[in-house]
């Protein structure tokens, strides 16, 4: 994998792992919220779970493995600790994970609004739709 996205505890991530079966390669996708993130540099690894059938799943994957075809995040999670391994004994709606809200850079300029061009019947009489305009002459 080239590059690992910034991946955080409470994230929605789709990951992307590759199955090499006899000659055939495939990817076989596992969609689930990240609940920890262990190690540095080499080492690193992520635990993403997910519930299937009313049966909770965990995979721990490594950040750097030749493995893993790639990582797609869902949706950012707004969590307030890095280990959430309480979700564990959470079912259905409490299992729900607030989102994050997207930061942008900065905000974005309010639109100009531009006069509409002068007609030529008011280009001749020096009137806009709205009155006369008075123009001082030097």
């Amino acid at each position: 994998m080239d590059k690992m996205p910034d991946i955080k505890p409470g994230d929605l991530v789709k990951v992307y792992t590759k199955i090499i079966e006899g000659d055939k390669e495939r990817l076989a996708p596992f969609q689930g919220v990240v609940i920890k993130v262990k190690g540095s540099d080499v080492g690193k690894t992520f635990t993403v779970r997910k519930v299937s059938a009313g049966v909770g799943i965990e995979r721990i994957f490594p950040v750097h493995s030749p493995m893993i075809a790639r990582v797609e995040i869902k949706k950012k999670g707004r969590v307030r600790r890095a280990k959430l391994t309480y979700l564990r004994q959470r079912k259905g709606k409490r299992m729900k994970i607030k989102e994050a809200a997207v930061q942008t850079g900065a905000r974005p300029a309010a639109p100009v609004e531009e006069a509409p061009p002068p007609s030529e019947a008011e280009e001749a009489t020096g009137e806009s739709a709205t009155g006369p305009e008075s123009v001082e002459k030097v």
